[in-house]
Order: C-alpha cells, then structure tokens, then sequence
C-alpha cells in the first residue's frame, strides 16, 4: 500500500504543470511562433505560384495572340510562304509588336540561333537551352527581371543608367495544328504593370495573412488557455487524491502497528496481571507484618507493585480505545492538558513545580493522542521522580521543520555516566528498584508512531528527553475553538 501512494504521489508531483507563472505565456509564445513561421512558408509559397502565375499569363496571351494573327493573315491571303521563312516571321511579329508596352522583338531560329530584332538596336540575345526545351514542346516561356540592366537590350539605352523591370516572353512559331516548331519570336515588355501587381499582390497577402494570424492566434490563445485551467485543475484534483492516499496509507500503517501492539500487549497483560494481584496482596499482607510496616524496602516494594498496576490499567485503556470505532481529534493544548491533570498531583506530593508551554497549533486522532500520552507520562513522572522538592519540570511543546517537537526537561542531577548507551534497554534502570521496562515501551510505542524518542542531553542541571512527531493535521474547527479554552495552559501562538 505504502510502495503504491508513493508512486502516485510522485506522479503528482511529475503532473504538476507549469510550476512556474511563465509557464503559459511561453507556451502560447511557442505556439503563436510556430503559427506564424507555417502561416509565412504558406504565404511564401502562394506568393511564389501566383507571381509565376502573372508572368505564365502574359506568354499564354502572346502566344495566342500570334496563333490568331497568322490565321487571320492566311484567311485575308497576307501570307506568301510557310512560316518557316524568316520574312513571314518578322512580318507576323511586326503586327504584334505594336501591342502595348512591347519595347522590341527577337527572332530565334528553330534551333536558337539569332536571327533578327525589331527595332534594329534590340541586342542580340542567346536562346537559354531550357527555354529552347519547353519551346519545342510549344510551350510558351516568361521571365520576369525586377532589375535588369536595360543597356544589355537596348544599343541606344544609357550606359550604367537605373535598372528597370523587364518581362521577356518567348513563344514557338508553328503552323496550324502542326507539332513542330518553325521559329522563336522574344518580346521585350516593360515589367511596370507587373511590378505594380506585384506590389499589389504582396500587400493582399500581408493583409490577409496578418489577418489569419489575429484570428488563428486569438483561437489558439484561447484553447491553450483552456487547456491549461483544465490541466492546473486536474493536478490539483490529483494532488489532492494523493495527499488523501497518504493519509489513509499512514492511518492504515498506524492501525497495523497500533493492531500489532495491541496483540503483544494482550498477551503480556494477560501473562502479568494475575501474577500481579497476587504478588500486590502479598506485599501488602507483609508490609502490615509487625516489624515490616517500617521497613524501607517493603514500602518501595508497594510503591513498585502499584505502579505496575498502574500501568497496566493504563495500557489497558489505551487499547479499549484504540479498538473502539469513536474517532476524534484532540488538539496539542488539550494534550498538554490531559498530561497536567496525571501529572500535578504526583508532583505535588513530591514538592516539584510542574509547567507546561505549547507553542504550535494541531491536532491528533484519539488513537495517536493516547499513545503520545502514555510517552509523556512515563517521561514526566520520571523526570518528577528526578527533581528534589522545589524543582520545576517543564513540558514543551513547540514545531521544528515538519515535526512536532515535545521536550520533557528536569532539574535533576542528570544521569549517572555510562547509562546514556543502554538508557532504553529492558531490565536496566539508573533508578533504585526501577525495571528500566518504561523507557523501553516509550521507545517502541515512539517508533509504532513513526516519531523518534531521545535523550536530547543530560548535565548536573537536569537532563532533557525530546519526542519527536511527524507534523499533525491542522485542527478542526472545535479542536481550535477546545484549544483556545484549556484552563491552566500557557498557548503561545
């Protein structure tokens, strides 16, 4: 049980989102980065097909333009010879020529050499063996030059003069229906319109785009931040299903302990409490003997038999409650309460101050308080035990880290030396007839609560034993409400 909360208690604390305040604004500037860098590859292909796009367009009107033109020449009788002569040519490209923004043409031969331009200072130009290519499967070529250097076209242009936007279109010469090319005829345009559309179609798609992104980025926002609410909610459904895994892992281990206690003791009870009664009436039936009632070791005879009996009936009770179904808190206050009323009496019969201080807030269950309680006991009525008449034993109780600490502090005169190394070992007191039995069952009780029992130090000034508890549950409302009214013990808060 215990192996399986501490693996969902880690998963917890894996699944705790974003520990950090920044962790959803970095996630949104991720996404919104990554929305943005497809949303410009996008937008950069569609700009690349629709530019490629205007400029095929041009050619397909040229080339359809020349096709019509040479039929309405055959049909009106213009032409005299095939349109492979170089004179039909320039006779069918002269009269497209006179389109607008054609600057000049080239005459290509079918097998690219330059023939003639129109007018007579058109450079001379090679025919790129691509565009020959695609040309001889009659398909038309443009190619589109933002900057080009128009005295490298034109011989009468100004030398080194501003660079211009030029589209050269080439488009194959054939006759009607025919599959093979006669000639090549190049435009020369002037790319103003295009680079106007250009210009155009660049500031469409940045508005566009700038608008998709506002939309898809809000979208986006939006669902992270609802994905996130309902993670941060899910992880703190989980941390809560695990911190009431622990509890109920820890309830569980300390009623297996509390069981196994229980049984041993039953058994030692059982084994002790006859014999017990019956060694008590023959003390008490001795003590009474003439010549006995003074005897100094037939009273600490009595005195020892009916602390036993004691003990016993208070082991007794524990486990009559520790098997009772009533549970219940019961705050540190009113322990130290409890501890006071079984303590003040022994100590003043022995003419020793006890004081109590509590300086942390809590709670116990019941089934923790009264082994806790039966610590403290065993604690102070040794440290009563301890002190000469007009000493003080003080009880403290006060929160360290993730414990609550319960120091039980004397003013005796410390232990003798050597007894540090075997003071919780059975059967071995540094007290005139004790059976060192108490210390042992402390120790063992401390551990079945998963708390560290210590002699913390011992001086000629009094010795200090510290218990140390994981820290309890906040108290409830009426364990803080008893807490504020427990008469006779100093809180400080």
């Amino acid at each position: 049980m215990s192996n399986e909360v501490s693996r969902a208690a880690g998963l917890g604390a894996v699944g705790k989102p974003g520990g950090s305040p920044l962790a959803l604004p970095a996630g949104i500037g991720l996404a919104l980065l990554v929305l943005a860098g497809a949303l410009l590859a996008s937008v950069l292909h569609l700009r690349q097909h629709l530019r490629a796009q205007i400029v095929d367009r041009y050619g397909e009107i040229l080339d359809a333009v020349a096709a019509m033109q040479y039929f309405d020449d055959k049909v009106s009788g213009d032409t005299i010879a095939p349109l492979d002569d170089p004179g039909e040519q320039l006779q069918l490209v002269l009269k497209i020529s006179h389109l607008r923004n054609v600057i000049g043409v080239r005459l290509f031969s079918s097998e690219g050499k330059f023939v003639n331009a129109v007018p007579a200072y058109i450079t001379e130009a090679v025919l790129p063996s691509a565009d020959l290519a695609s040309l001889r499967a009659l398909a038309p070529v443009s190619r589109f030059y933002p900057r080009a250097r128009f005295d490298e076209h034109d011989l009468l242009a100004e030398t080194n003069g501003p660079p211009l936007a030029l589209l050269l279109v080439s488009i194959p010469l054939r006759e009607d229906q025919a599959t093979r090319l006669a000639g090549v005829a190049q435009f020369l345009i002037s790319g103003t319109s295009i680079a106007r559309e250009y210009s155009a179609l660049d500031r469409h798609l940045a508005l566009q785009s700038a608008l998709a992104f506002a939309a898809g980025g809000a979208i986006l926002t939006a669902g992270l931040a609802l994905a996130f609410r309902r993670l941060q909610r899910a992880n703190r459904l989980l941390a809560e299903r695990t911190a009431n895994l622990l509890q109920a892992n820890r309830e569980l281990a300390l009623a297996a302990k509390t069981s196994a206690l229980g049984v041993m003791t039953s058994h030692l009870i059982h084994g002790l409490k006859n014999p017990l009664s019956g060694l008590q009436g023959f003390v008490r039936d001795q003590a009474v003997t003439p010549g006995n009632a003074q005897n100094d070791d037939w009273q600490l005879a009595i005195a020892t038999t009916r602390r036993m009996e004691n003990l016993i009936n208070r082991v007794v009770r524990v486990l009559q409650e520790q098997h009772a179904a009533t549970e219940y808190e019961i705050s540190l206050a009113e322990l130290a309460e409890l501890l006071a009323g079984k303590i003040q009496p022994v100590a003043d019969s022995a003419g020793v101050g006890f004081q109590t201080v509590v300086t942390t807030t809590g709670a116990l269950s019941n089934h923790e308080a009264d082994l806790v309680l039966l610590i403290l006991e065993n604690l102070a009525q040794n440290a009563v035990e301890a002190s000469p008449p007009g000493k003080t034993v003080r009880l403290a109780i006060f929160a360290e880290g993730r414990h609550t600490v319960m120091e039980i502090q004397d003013e005796g005169p410390g232990l003798p030396p050597g007894v540090e190394a075997r003071l919780f070992t059975p059967c071995d007191s540094s007290k005139p007839g004790g059976s060192g039995i108490g210390l042992a069952i402390s120790r063992q009780l401390a551990t079945h609560l998963s708390a560290e029992l210590q002699l913390k130090c011992s001086s000629p000034q009094g010795s200090t034993f510290r218990l140390a508890l994981p820290q309890p549950a906040p108290p409830s409302a009426t364990a803080a409400a008893t807490e504020l009214r427990a008469p006779g013990i100093k809180v400080v808060t």
